[in-house]
């Protein structure tokens, strides 16, 4: 049985007998209504400002705990699904394993990290990943691609990202 929409007088088939409006107005109407704010969701401006590394060249704290603690709480709250996240973790690491098979040549690398920023962009335009992720993917390749030190950074950093993932989307 048919109705219209209350809001904004679209026919619709309602779900249950008792809904007066469609399911995009009832969408709209709860958005940011006692959930998370997706507007806001949003990994800083001064992400990975500090780079990888500390003031003596080692891997800065941040990069495992507090900086991959946030993006795994701003991805989880966009609703990523951790089978997306480990699939591109996994492709890093076929680069990181390309990179060993190679005898070290980063040069030989470099097209693999263009590719991978590539297949993100493929996937937020399909609706499979956020906008946000393709940021973190972003930043975090115009790092590695300075050459394997960063390129290692960038594979920690994920690393930890996906570590805290599950534990911040319950």
């Amino acid at each position: 049985m048919k109705k219209t929409c209350l809001d904004c007088g679209k026919e619709f088939v309602p779900k249950e007998q008792h809904h007066k409006i469609c399911f995009d107005c009832n969408k709209k109407k709860h958005e940011g209504a006692g959930g998370t704010d997706k507007t806001r969701l949003k990994l800083p401006d001064d992400y990975l400002a500090k780079s990888y590394f500390d003031e003596k060249g080692h891997l800065r704290e941040g990069i495992f705990k507090d900086d991959a603690k946030e993006v795994a709480r701003v991805l989880a709250s966009l609703r990523m699904s951790p089978t997306s996240l480990r699939a591109f973790y996994n492709k890093l690491i076929a680069i990181e394993n390309k990179f060993k098979s190679s005898d070290n040549n980063f040069d030989l690398i470099k097209p693999n990290i263009y590719a991978f920023e590539r297949d993100v962009a493929y996937q937020v335009s399909r609706g499979v990943v956020s906008e946000e992720f393709r940021k973190f993917i972003n930043k975090n390749a115009e790092l590695a691609k300075k050459g394997p030190k960063e390129f290692k950074g960038f594979k920690e950093h994920f690393l930890s990202v996906l570590a805290y993932f599950k534990d911040v989307s319950r």
